[in-house]
């Protein structure tokens, strides 16, 4: 199910609608970045769904006004939810070593007790991670 689709820029569910998939094929436009993940909150709010998977190995990074409205806008709503968030960053491995040294290997797997976030550099291991916590939820 798509919930969002530009030339760069696609939030949908995989088939069994296991998690929210946000996946960039190039920088998006920010007007389409906020859009789609809009769209994304919207749905998820209408249900139990709070894992995601942000797939930004195509892009080297947000840009600051991305990253700044993720913090300020994005995170906040998805925290109103009332319940624990999970969300798998892909990123490419030069990203993630950089990020790796900006903030250590703690603040790589961490935001708050409503927005868990790991790391990670292949989807086969962020679907892994997103699957384990499906299947023991924190109580």
């Amino acid at each position: 199910m798509v919930l969002f689709k530009s030339r760069n820029f696609t939030v949908d569910l995989p088939d069994g609608r296991q998690w929210v998939c946000v996946s960039c094929n190039a920088l998006p436009d920010f007007k389409e970045f906020k859009e789609g993940l809009m769209n994304a909150l919207d749905y998820v709010r209408t249900g139990r769904l709070n894992f995601w998977l942000f797939d930004l190995r195509a892009i080297d990074e947000l840009k600051e006004e991305e990253e700044t409205w993720l913090q300020v806008q994005f995170f906040p709503q998805l925290m109103m939810l009332g319940r624990e968030n999970y969300i798998a960053l892909v990123v490419s491995e030069a990203c993630y070593e950089r990020m790796l040294q900006e903030v250590g290997a703690y603040g790589l797997k961490s935001y708050n007790s409503f927005i868990i976030i790991d790391t990670f550099c292949h989807v086969p291991e962020a679907e892994a991670w997103l699957r384990f916590h499906q299947s023991n939820p924190v109580e």
